[in-house]
């Protein structure tokens, strides 16, 4: 019997995809988890060990799947570097799937500090305020662990404001993967070094954006972990959301803003190569 070398090099994209997202998300979310359950990460620490993620998974993933490790950056690539649409839905399945992993193993990782940092903040999971809790994993407006969660909190940064935050880092971050990654751009980077500008990129990303929405820039960075904060126990603070509409805004502003930036550099790169 033969082998299908077609469907056997796709699954080994699928999974890359996975894994590579999973090692994203273990180590961008652990740094949450550290600066959440300890004090020992500052902002900038936190910000520094989501950048080195990005780049050590895109290292990890790029040579079998290209390292999208993001839906936002899958839909651009589908939309303006002909990738094929057929592989759009497996790609963020698996994206979602290592996102969903790698909660998972934080969750049980952490497992002796979830009670005792819930009574130390006076929240109960699942109710009001919790999101100081599932914040580890998923994303809320204002940040829960810097401006805080009362009522007084949230009008801080509103919907529309969040929804713009998100939409403008996800335009950059896909502005910079995209120069970083054009063939045609002589001043890129070697493809050896692409991952870890990259990686820079997020970092500067994370420290201006997570104050105001956690920055998440990535779909599957968000929802694989609130479905797993859901199951676990965090019911409507999961989803929908404190708010009732988190979850959708963390998939709906990053699509958009990476299509947008995608565009943007499309026209810039033609508007040179006319001249």
């Amino acid at each position: 019997m033969g082998v299908d070398v077609s469907r056997t090099a796709s699954l080994r994209e699928y999974f890359a995809e996975f894994v590579g997202t999973y090692l994203l998300i273990l180590i961008g979310d652990g740094a949450v988890a550290v600066a959440v359950f300890t004090g020992a990460l500052d902002l900038t620490g936190v910000a520094l060990l989501w950048g080195l993620a990005v780049t050590l998974a895109v290292y990890v993933a790029a040579a079998n799947s290209g390292a999208h490790l993001n839906p936002a950056v899958t839909v651009t690539f589908v939309l303006f570097r002909q990738f094929p649409i057929s592989k759009l839905i497996p790609y963020v399945f698996a994206q979602v799937a290592g996102a969903f992993g790698a909660a998972l193993t934080l969750f049980f990782c952490w497992r002796g500090f979830w009670e005792p940092t819930a009574a130390k903040l006076g929240v109960v999971v699942g109710q009001p305020g919790s999101q100081k809790l599932l914040m580890v994993l998923a994303c809320f407006y204002p940040n829960p662990g810097i401006v805080g969660t009362g009522p007084e909190d949230l009008p801080a940064v509103s919907t529309p404001t969040a929804f713009l935050v998100e939409l403008v880092l996800t335009m950059f971050l896909l502005l910079a993967i995209f120069a970083l990654t054009d063939q045609r751009n002589a001043s890129a980077p070697g493809s050896n070094l692409a991952p870890l500008f990259i990686g820079l990129a997020v970092t500067a990303i994370v420290g201006i954006g997570a104050p105001l929405t956690m920055d998440a820039v990535n779909p599957a960075r968000d929802f694989g972990p609130r479905l797993f904060g859901y199951l676990v126990g965090y019911g409507p603070i999961a989803f929908p959301g404190p708010r009732g509409h988190e979850w959708w805004l963390y998939i709906a502003a990053p699509i958009i803003g990476g299509s947008m930036g995608g565009w943007f550099y499309q026209a810039l790169a033609r508007g040179k190569n006319q001249k």
